[in-house]
């Protein structure tokens, strides 16, 4: 079975980009769904630190610097996202193997950051809420839980070679469904 599915990827495909473009894909709806709960429930429920002198977490400058940073990592993730999808479309109208290097690097791209952003935002979303927000019964840790598990799905350690392997050696990218 194994040796049938590499055997697709003989000649140059965009299938490889497009199953890790949907993972990446996931992975930034996982963080901007954990980014919009965070600052839900800083709005509604969270109370500023003792020492802070505030009456509301909204007034808190370092929380106000978290919430800038996660909405502008996540902007940032999801534009190679979409720059991925621009690749990606031109791979398929023209499968070189130029063409399809490049469609599977910034997808490889997107992955390493969407990941981030998924796991940043999701570890953020507590540690901006406060203490109450891991009560079970908000369930807010499916964010947390999500990311983890679905950020484990082709781990960027082997992105981050791939990019890093083409543009110092001149390798191309692996053709498979996981690179």
């Amino acid at each position: 079975m194994f040796k049938s599915i590499y055997q697709a990827f003989e000649r140059p495909t965009v299938a490889g980009a497009i199953s890790q473009f949907i993972q990446s894909a996931v992975d930034a709806g996982i963080a901007r769904g954990a980014i919009d709960e965070t600052i839900q429930y800083v709005r509604q429920h969270a109370r500023p630190w003792v020492d802070s002198g505030l009456e509301y977490a909204v007034q808190d400058p370092y929380t106000i610097a978290n919430i800038g940073e996660l909405k502008i990592k996540l902007r940032a993730a999801e534009a190679v996202l979409s720059l991925a999808g621009e690749a990606i479309d031109k791979a398929l109208e023209n499968s070189t193997e130029e063409t399809v290097s490049e469609a599977t690097l910034i997808t490889a791209e997107s992955k390493v950051l969407t990941t981030e952003i998924a796991l940043l935002a999701a570890n953020k979303l507590f540690e901006l809420s406060g203490t109450r927000s891991t009560l079970s019964e908000l369930n807010l840790d499916r964010h947390w839980r999500n990311a983890r598990t679905h950020t484990l799905h082709d781990p960027v350690r082997w992105k981050l070679n791939i990019v890093g392997n083409y543009y110092l050696n001149d390798v191309p990218p692996p053709r498979h469904a996981w690179s």
